[in-house]
């Protein structure tokens, strides 16, 4: 009633929490039951007043605005395109006053901030419905700095203390408008254009030096132009008739390689190469196309230089770079009917790519293609398992070799074993090496168990044909000596087990019958054998216990009763009231006398005993 914002959770049950709804004025009423999320409601019938999600929220942002007097200001700056300029970043805005829905000529925003200088900052706080454009654009019209927060999320939350630092600092913020922004724009706009103005200029000292550069060139051309054509025309001439041998080794290669041989182009013909086309095409193929599975395993980046370099033997050294224009505009048209090397090289690097061995990779160059690079990835990762299986498995053999005797090793042929079936598996070591992950981990954990025994382990059923046959004795022996410690053990368990039953009568308990039905015998063979005989000896002792115990008993019951005897009837009359029969007893009170209960008739019989006496004394 106060004017007091008060959570739900602050409130007292029903009407007595004294609130009204901020929005329409009307008496709420605190729902706190058991079922239903604790809040408030409009008192009597019919629903809500329709406005307090976000009236309700406004005079709340009001009220924290009012009291932490700061909120979070998100970054200001300006996006073009790609690019990007920011002037300000994030940081607490702190101001003097927080006004709620203060009319602004025909603008009613949701609370006005002002600072002490008198500086206005306008803040929508979003729940449901976020601001409209034309909000947005008067905002804009009147240069009104205004900053909107999304607390949707928010919405359904009952945490007071998450929802206020989510109004100060947390929740999404953005610009609705900032002057400032306009102002970055306007900066980022002038650096774009400074830049293009500054690229144009460098574009155009670039001309201007590419023109100065083709002139000086132009003039040197002409200066050489007839020395170089008679070279060149030399070159062309003498690269017709040489015998050089570059590529014969390559060719020969391919020819033998049925998965490339296809790949060269005899039947094409060019100029200005040492040798025919076969033969520089074969060894552009083996020196710089083909991919070595292996430790040098790469995939090539070529370009044109590049893969003229590889076939230089095999190109005449005048046109290892690219004749200038000048020179071919000048040779006699004859000499140029057929491609020059690097043109003829860059042909067949297309040529390649359309068979699909190469792709060009967008720029100048050229790359292996895709579905043959994963191909040949995955035959590098075959390769790479199976030499990693091996080093495996040599490291196991070699530490066998080097725990087991010389001798026993003597004649033993490992390239051999390898190419063998090896026993339990029906493949050689080269195709356990191939094989699925489930399989090599079978084997190899079989050659583990071999190793293992070899160093003191258990024995093992197979030893996959590698000489361990003495290592294998010596596991079975070492077994056998383990089974002999532990059948001893447990038969000194048992032993003392007995002792402590029987004590020196325990053997004649142990060792009967005299055969493996004995005790003793049952528990060495085993563990359970082992089980049993104690279990039988408990059993022999509880009863033994019980027998004692009852013995026990009887003495002190009978020790009682002959004191109290000799104290009422005396020394001569003990004797015979202890060992009489008694017809009350039906025995005589030393035989009843084994317990408590029979000490008492006992008793009884001694009183009666006492009585007699009495009375024989007094006649």
């Amino acid at each position: 009633m106060d004017g007091t914002l008060t959570h739900i959770s602050e409130a007292q049950r029903g009407l007595a929490c004294a609130c009204t709804c901020p929005a329409c004025g009307r008496t709420l009423i605190a729902r706190k039951g058991r079922i239903k999320v604790e809040h408030f409601g409009h008192y009597g019938q019919g629903t809500g007043c329709g406005r307090n999600a976000e009236t309700n929220a406004h005079i709340w942002a009001k009220e924290v605005l009012g009291r932490e007097k700061r909120i979070l200001l998100p970054p200001v700056g300006a996006q073009i395109g790609r690019e990007t300029l920011q002037i300000h970043g994030q940081g607490f805005f702190t101001f003097a006053h927080a006004e709620l829905e203060k009319i602004l000529d025909d603008l009613v925003p949701d609370v006005v901030l002002t600072t002490r200088d008198g500086q206005r900052l306008l803040v929508e706080v979003y729940v449901t419905h976020a601001c409209g454009p034309e909000k947005i654009a008067k905002l804009k019209d009147r240069g009104l700095a205004t900053l909107e927060i999304d607390l949707s999320a928010w919405r359904k939350s009952d945490d007071r203390e998450q929802i206020e630092k989510a109004l100060i600092e947390t929740a999404p913020r953005t610009w609705l408008y900032n002057r400032k922004e306009d102002a970055a724009e306007a900066k980022l706009r002038a650096l774009i254009e400074q830049r293009a103005a500054a690229a144009a200029e460098a574009q155009r000292k670039r001309h201007e030096r590419a023109a100065q550069a083709e002139e000086a060139r132009a003039t040197k051309a002409r200066r050489e132009r007839d020395a170089k054509v008679d070279k060149v025309r030399r070159a062309l001439v003498a690269a017709r008739k040489s015998r050089c041998a570059a590529g014969l080794a390559e060719l020969a290669a391919i020819n033998q390689d049925p998965d490339n041989c296809h790949l060269l182009l005899p039947g094409t013909s060019s100029c200005g190469f040492l040798v025919p086309n076969a033969r520089w095409q074969a060894a552009l193929l083996v020196r710089m196309i083909e991919v070595r599975i292996g430790e040098e395993f790469y995939l090539p980046h070529i370009n044109l230089d590049s893969a003229v370099r590889a076939i230089d033997d095999c190109i005449h050294a005048l046109f290892h770079a690219e004749l200038s224009d000048d020179v071919k505009a000048a040779l006699p048209p004859d000499l140029l009917d057929l491609p020059l090397p690097r043109q003829a090289v860059e042909d067949y690097l297309y040529y390649l790519c359309a068979m699909g061995l190469l792709q060009s990779d967008g720029l100048d160059g050229f790359e292996v293609h895709h579905d043959r690079a994963e191909a040949l990835a995955r035959q590098q990762a075959r390769w790479r398992l199976r030499t990693e299986r091996r080093a495996a498995t040599d490291r196991i053999i070699a530490r066998m070799m080097g725990t087991l005797p010389g001798f026993e090793w003597q004649g033993f042929d490992e390239a051999a074993w390898a190419a063998a079936p090896i026993p339990g598996f029906d493949q050689s070591l080269a195709a356990l090496l191939e094989a699925d992950q489930p399989r090599w981990s079978a084997f190899e954990g079989a050659l583990l168990a071999v190793l293992h025994m070899v160093d003191g382990g258990e024995t093992v059923a197979e030893g996959l044909s590698l000489p361990v046959q003495g290592a294998m004795l010596r596991a079975e022996e070492r077994a056998r000596v383990r089974r002999m410690a532990e059948a001893d053990a447990r038969g000194h368990r048992l032993s003392m087990a007995a002792e402590a039953v029987f004590g020196t009568q325990a053997n004649s308990w142990l060792y009967v019958p005299p055969d493996a039905d004995a005790p003793i015998w049952r528990a060495r063979n085993g563990e359970p054998g082992l089980v049993e005989a104690l279990l039988e000896l408990e059993a022999i002792g509880k009863v033994r216990r019980a027998k004692a115990a009852k013995q026990a008993l009887a003495a002190e019951c009978r020790s009682l009763l002959k004191g109290e005897a000799d104290k009422a009837l005396g020394p001569g009359l003990t004797d015979p009231f202890l060992n009489n029969y008694s017809s009350h007893l039906q025995a005589s009170p030393w035989a009843v006398c084994v317990d408590q209960a029979g000490l008492h008739l006992a008793r009884g019989e001694l009183d009666r005993w006492r009585k007699r006496d009495k009375r024989a004394r007094r006649r």
